[in-house]
This record gives C-alpha cells, sequence and structure tokens, in this order.
C-alpha cells in the first residue's frame, strides 16, 4: 500500500525520528497507537519531511505499516467566527499486514496547566474536547463512530465493511468492539477501530485550534471549535500547499 501523498516528493533526510508531538499553550500534544494491545514506540522508525515542511513519521512492524502526518493549516474564514491563532492536523494511515484485532490511536496532553478547564464538547459526527484557562481556548476534534462508519461506504477511506456497523453505532449495541474514548479529565480523545484484514487500510485525522480570547470576542464565540470541523483531505491538501 503507497504511503499517504505517494505523488508528493519526500526529501532525503536524515531527519531526527523525533516523537510526534504538537505545542501547544497549553502543554505538548502527543500522539500514539497501540496495536493488539502492543504499544507502538513513541519514536518512528523514520521521518519524511515534505517540501512544505509537513512531516511524516513512519512505523514498520511486522503485522502493520503506519504513518502519521502532521501539518499546520489555516482555518476558513466565516462570518461567524473570529481569527484562531493556530490550526494543526494529523492524518493517520494504517495498512494491515495480517489481522488485526485491535489499534487504538490516540490525541492526548500528557499533563495540563491546573487552571485548565476542560469537557466533552462533540457533536453528530464529531468526537471533541475543549480545553481553556484565562489565556488559552483550545479544541481538538476527530472523527466519532458514525462519521467513522459513513467514511467506510465508499471503502475509499476505510474498509467498507466497517459500514455495516453503522446501526450498531445508532443502538450503541453491546456488540460494538470499537469507538471512541475521552480520556480521563478530557485531556485527549481516543479511537479504537474495527478489526483489519491482511491488505486492508484506513486513515484517519484529528485537528487542534486555539485562541486567545478577548474583551470583544462575540458571546460563547466556538472559533477554535470550527476550526477543527476539517477533514482528512484539507489536512492533506494543506500539507502539499494546495489548501488553505
Amino acid at each position: 500500500m503507497p504511503g499517504l501523498l505517494p505523488s508528493v516528493p519526500r526529501l532525503p533526510g536524515p531527519f531526527l525520528p523525533a516523537a510526534p508531538d504538537i505545542g501547544t499553550p497549553l502543554g505538548v500534544l502527543e500522539f500514539g497507537a497501540v496495536v493488539d494491545r502492543r504499544p507502538v514506540p513513541r519514536q518512528p522508525t523514520r521521518v519524511h519531511r515534505l517540501p512544505g515542511g509537513a512531516l511524516i513519521h513512519r512505523w514498520e512492524c511486522d503485522s502493520v505499516e503506519l504513518e502519521l502526518l502532521l501539518c499546520p493549516f489555516e482555518a476558513s474564514a466565516t462570518d461567524f467566527t473570529v481569527p484562531v491563532d493556530a490550526c494543526w492536523g494529523a492524518v493517520w494511515q494504517v495498512c494491515a499486514r495480517t489481522v488485526l484485532r485491535c489499534v487504538e490511536l490516540s490525541a492526548a496532553f500528557r499533563a495540563v496547566p491546573a487552571d485548565v478547564e476542560s469537557g466533552y464538547d462533540g457533536a453528530q459526527a464529531v468526537a471533541a474536547v475543549t480545553l481553556e484557562n484565562a489565556g488559552t481556548v483550545l479544541t481538538l476534534a476527530g472523527p466519532d463512530e458514525e462519521q467513522i462508519c459513513t467514511s467506510a461506504e465508499d471503502g475509499r477511506s476505510m474498509p467498507r465493511r466497517w459500514a455495516a456497523d453503522l446501526d450498531d453505532v445508532y443502538r450503541r449495541s453491546p456488540r460494538l468492539t470499537w469507538g471512541v474514548e475521552y480520556l480521563d479529565g478530557h485531556r485527549g480523545l481516543s479511537w479504537t477501530l474495527p478489526s483489519f484484514q491482511p491488505g486492508e487500510h484506513a486513515v484517519l485525522h484529528a485537528a487542534t485550534s486555539w485562541r486567545t480570547p478577548r474583551p470583544d470576542d462575540p458571546e460563547d464565540d466556538m472559533s477554535a471549535w470550527w476550526a477543527t470541523l476539517v477533514g482528512p483531505e484539507h489536512i492533506l491538501a494543506a500539507a502539499t500547499g494546495a489548501g488553505g
């Protein structure tokens, strides 16, 4: 299976295989993976840099190939939001070499300052948490179970058979063995994906955005939340310089 953005050249390194993190005003947002209950090392096998500066972290194991792209992107302007300070996107690609019963992908803060309040901020098709203090409002978001099933319908970014779980998602059936977890203290999100057969692949994304509150902000401003409502194609376009 080709890696992410196969038509985009990957610059020759070597680049230091540092752990995939995003620095934010509220601390370091860390990305992790667990495959069949075995944590994937924090340091990737290798790191590739794209011409626009985006980084692709790659892990190669006997059972799976995993890539994670991290890059900034521009928030789409609307008439009901105000500018944000920053937006970052993450796109994972999981390629199964063997049967995978349990793949967990996560984006979370290991710790946040004591003055930070955090909570659930999801909506239909959206899993999200928002963390804030006097100086920063930050949202982290990605697809929920409904959106994962919907994305699987055409079989391009996820195994088509995952779409058959949609009724169980709506019924919150106990047969459902996968889903999104809101980590303790709402410090992040973890996605446990349905099982993989050999040769299957899945693409899953997350986005974070933050801004500094101002006295003249609209009441109940949700600009950071709206900025995270992007799909993986928006993040990948930003990585190539083809999108905002």
